[in-house]
C-alpha cells in the first residue's frame, strides 16, 4: 500500500482499536497463481488473538499455514470535493482509513476449542443481553461445514488519509461540510486524525 508520510500510522493501540471497530475484512491469497479474496469478519478476542472462519467448500479453506496472506480492514470513507475547501487550487480526492495485515493462518481442528471460540465470537457481537449460541447438537453439527482459523500477524501497514496535509482552515471546512452532508463517521475520523475534538 502506498502511504505518504502524512497519512502513515504506526501507533499499535490506534491500529488495534481500528481493527476491533471494523472487523469485517477482506482476506486475499493466491491459488494456482491467481489472486483470490474472501469477505469475512476477523475478531480479536479476549486472548488478544485474531480469529476468522471459511465455509469448508471455499478454496481458501485449504490455505497452507506457510503461505502469507493479506487481510484488509477498511473504515469510514468519503469523497472530498474541491468545493469543500476554503483555499484555492485543490483537486478531488477520497479520504479513508485502511489497514493491511500480513501473516499466516493456522486452522484449528479441536472441536471443543472451536465451539468455545464461536461462543466467544457471538458474545462479542451480541453483548451480554443478546442472543447466545445454544449448546445443542443441531448447532454443533454445523461445525463440519466451516474451518475456523487463527490469524498470526507478521507485519502491518496502516493508512489514515484524512487531509492531514492541509491547513486547519481547510480541515475544519471539510469536516463541517461532511457533517452537513450526513457523513458523520468520516467527519469524526477526520477530526480525530487531525486532533480536532470539537471543530466549529
Amino acid at each position: 500500500m502506498h502511504i505518504p508520510q502524512a497519512f502513515d500510522v504506526d501507533d499499535s493501540t490506534n491500529i488495534q482499536t481500528f481493527i476491533k471497530n471494523n472487523p469485517f475484512a477482506t482476506l486475499t491469497s493466491t491459488i494456482a497463481h491467481k489472486i483470490v479474496a474472501t469477505h469475512l469478519p476477523i475478531d480479536c478476542l479476549q486472548d488478544g488473538k485474531y480469529y476468522g472462519h471459511f465455509a469448508r467448500n471455499n478454496p481458501q479453506a485449504n490455505i497452507s499455514p506457510d503461505e502469507e496472506v493479506c487481510i484488509i480492514f477498511s473504515g469510514p470513507h468519503a469523497y472530498i470535493s474541491p468545493n469543500m475547501y476554503v483555499s484555492d487550487f485543490n483537486v478531488p480526492t477520497w479520504n479513508y482509513s485502511a489497514v493491511h495485515c500480513y501473516g499466516n493462518i493456522k486452522f484449528i481442528e479441536d472441536e471443543t476449542r472451536i465451539w468455545q471460540l464461536f461462543q466467544d465470537i457471538v458474545a462479542r457481537h451480541e453483548g451480554e443481553m443478546g442472543w447466545q449460541l445454544p449448546d445443542e447438537k443441531h448447532y454443533k453439527n454445523m461445525l463440519k461445514f466451516i474451518r475456523l482459523f487463527e490469524f498470526e500477524i507478521k507485519s502491518i501497514e496502516a493508512k489514515f488519509k484524512w487531509s492531514q496535509n492541509k491547513d486547519n482552515d481547510d480541515i475544519i471546512a471539510v469536516i463541517t461540510k461532511l457533517k452537513t452532508s450526513g457523513f458523520h463517521e468520516a467527519a469524526a475520523c477526520m477530526a480525530k486524525a487531525n486532533d480536532l475534538s470539537n471543530p466549529r
